[in-house]
């Protein structure tokens, strides 16, 4: 066996979505004025996030802005579901 064989594959359909995860954390991040880390796992958490590694919805398909806009959409939701 190669080593390059030994490392895990990715699909491309799960790089391209762990990539808009990071990008569309950071523009959460500049936004809330947090780090890009707690963004990140913050995003992760949301429904949002799933529905972006979920292959049927298509969302991978979006661009990082649009992705940032519904997890806004979807806290926004919560808040005023709460109040």
């Amino acid at each position: 066996m190669k080593e390059g064989d030994k490392l895990m594959k990715v699909s491309k359909y799960e790089y391209t979505m762990q990539l808009l995860a990071a990008m569309a954390s950071i523009n959460i991040a500049r936004e809330q004025k947090i780090s890009r880390t707690k963004a990140f796992f913050r995003f992760m958490k949301s429904q949002t996030a799933a529905m972006l590694f979920d292959e049927s919805t298509d969302m991978w398909m979006n661009g990082p802005d649009y992705i940032a806009d519904e997890y806004r959409r979807e806290r926004l939701a919560k808040t005023v579901g709460q109040g």
